[in-house]
């Protein structure tokens, strides 16, 4: 049995995947043309080519455009169920799925619209896959005035029937300070919702540090940067604060080498990591890819994956009752695939 087949047999779970980052080309293109937006949009071809090879400088920009494709809540529906069907294929129980909603909302949609929509496709899913998705609600780093009304929304019980279970912000951290997010996140904590954000990709370890000391979120994403100062890593151990790592994504954004080492290094410093894909479609890489390189290329082998992917559970915004089941079913399952006849051949 080969690494890619352990990893593929394992029930895994996803913490952050973008949808407006996982929306399928093909299922895109056919969307667009169902809407007429091929006839009607300047530079389609060019737009459809940026899918392929994108420009992570303008990516807002690129991602609000393919996003007004979708003008129909049905739309909507059929690109999350897309995406579920993706996830489930790879063997992932659980995901929580990051929506900017402003880009999912230029038709005139409501939030309760939108999340309808949504939760169509995620019934379905659901339903078809037996895969569970929970929505974390997010806004760019670049846009600090949505940030209270989001949290406002997704704290609320509507946002929680629809599924809503978090609120995180996205982004290069030198495009806002960290400051403009302080009342957002402590309104965040005061109606106990759960938080991350994106720190570390541009201001480095230092970005990462005031980040926790100010706003204090219960994830971070990237913080790649922090294996540069042993005192914030320290304070990551001792806090517990789980970093969120999509290496691949972070390597077509420049954030780290091709074949850097960083993830071994965090996990060997204590830090509690967990693997995500973020952006699969655009970078062309799953979270089983994801795995995979974490042991190929990351040095990690599959003990210390297995460890990484219960992180996941436990990282999750799940319940504490949903989370102690699923690691127990997990656990029993990585247990086979460790005393499978094969299993060594994987390493």
């Amino acid at each position: 049995m080969s690494v890619a087949e352990v990893i593929q047999a394992m029930p895994k779970v996803e913490l952050h995947m973008r949808l407006e980052g996982a929306l399928r080309k093909k299922t895109l293109l056919t969307i667009a043309e169902q809407n007429d937006i091929p006839s009607s949009t300047k530079h389609f071809d060019q737009l459809v080519e940026q899918l392929d090879n994108p420009d992570f400088a303008q990516l807002d920009t690129l991602l609000h455009t393919v996003g007004s494709w979708l003008q129909h809540p049905e739309d909507l529906g059929r690109v999350v169920y897309d995406a579920g069907v993706s996830l489930a294929r790879q063997n992932v129980k659980y995901a929580e799925i990051c929506v900017n909603t402003a880009i999912f909302m230029q038709q005139g949609l409501t939030l309760e619209t939108l999340m309808g929509a949504l939760n169509d496709g995620r019934s379905r899913a659901e339903r078809g896959w037996h895969i569970r998705i929970n929505w974390v609600l997010t806004v760019p780093r670049a846009e600090p005035r949505r940030a209270d009304e989001t949290v406002r929304w997704a704290s609320s019980a509507a946002a929680r029937r629809h599924g809503v279970v978090g609120f995180g912000i996205v982004g290069p951290e030198n495009v806002q300070p960290i400051g403009q997010f302080e009342r957002a996140f402590a309104a965040a904590e005061k109606k106990d919702l759960s938080t991350f954000i994106q720190a570390g990709n541009v201001e480095g370890a230092d970005g990462v540090l005031r980040t926790i000391t100010q706003i204090n979120p219960h994830r971070l994403l990237d913080a790649y940067s922090a294996v540069e100062s042993p005192e914030l890593i320290d304070m990551l151990v001792e806090r517990e604060v789980p970093v969120v790592l999509s290496a691949r994504r972070a390597t077509a954004e420049g954030i780290i080498g091709g074949s850097s080492n960083v993830t071994k290094a965090l996990y060997d410093a204590g830090v509690r990591l967990v693997l995500s894909s973020d952006m699969p479609s655009l970078v062309n890489a799953s979270l089983t890819d994801e795995y995979v390189t974490a042991i190929e290329k990351g040095g990690l082998n599959l003990d210390e994956l297995q460890e990484i992917a219960l992180n996941a559970v436990q990282c999750s915004f799940l319940s504490p009752d949903d989370k102690s089941t699923m690691l127990q079913e997990f656990r029993a399952v990585y247990e086979e695939l460790r005393e499978g006849p094969l299993a060594s051949e994987a390493g």
